[in-house]
This record gives structure tokens, C-alpha cells and sequence, in this order.
């Protein structure tokens, strides 16, 4: 059986996973369409290049987004594990 904190802890490590994977489909799909919506018939040399170097920043800012969600989440899950470990305790 889990304790009260144990269980706190769980729910927040689950909750931290959930809304960075939320966070990363919408993501994905805001890119997805980005890229249907670019015209490679009309699409110079240069510009694929700048459209590929802004595709690959896009996807690694949103993995430093989803990894800031994610870290975020753990910690105030932390804050909340101590605070009711504080209150089991005494």
C-alpha cells in the first residue's frame, strides 16, 4: 500500500508526462501544417533550406518546451510531496 506522499508523487509524475505529450502532438500538428502548407513546386533553393533550418528549430523548440512543461510540473508535484510529508509527520 502507498503512502498519501507516494501517491501525490505518482499522480504528479503521471500528470507531468500526460500534459508534455499533450503539449507535444499539438506541437507536431501546428508543424505538420506549416509544412502542407508550403508549395514545393514554387519553392526556390534558398528558401527550402531556410524552410528546413526553421523546421528543425521549431522541433527543438518544442522539445525544450515540453521538457520545461514536464520539469515544471515535477517540481511543484516535489513542493506538494514535501508539504504533506511535513503535515503526515507531525
Amino acid at each position: 500500500m502507498l503512502s498519501r506522499s507516494q501517491r501525490i508523487r505518482r499522480g504528479f509524475q503521471w500528470l507531468s508526462v500526460v500534459l508534455a505529450a499533450a503539449l507535444l502532438v499539438v506541437g507536431l500538428i501546428l508543424i505538420t501544417f506549416d509544412v502542407l502548407e508550403l508549395d514545393p513546386w514554387h519553392v526556390q533553393q534558398q528558401d527550402t533550406s531556410a524552410a528546413i533550418s526553421t523546421l528543425l528549430l521549431g522541433a527543438l523548440g518544442l522539445f525544450l518546451a515540453c521538457t520545461a512543461l514536464w520539469a515544471i510540473v515535477q517540481a511543484l508535484g516535489w513542493v506538494v510531496v514535501k508539504i504533506v510529508h511535513r503535515y503526515e509527520t507531525h
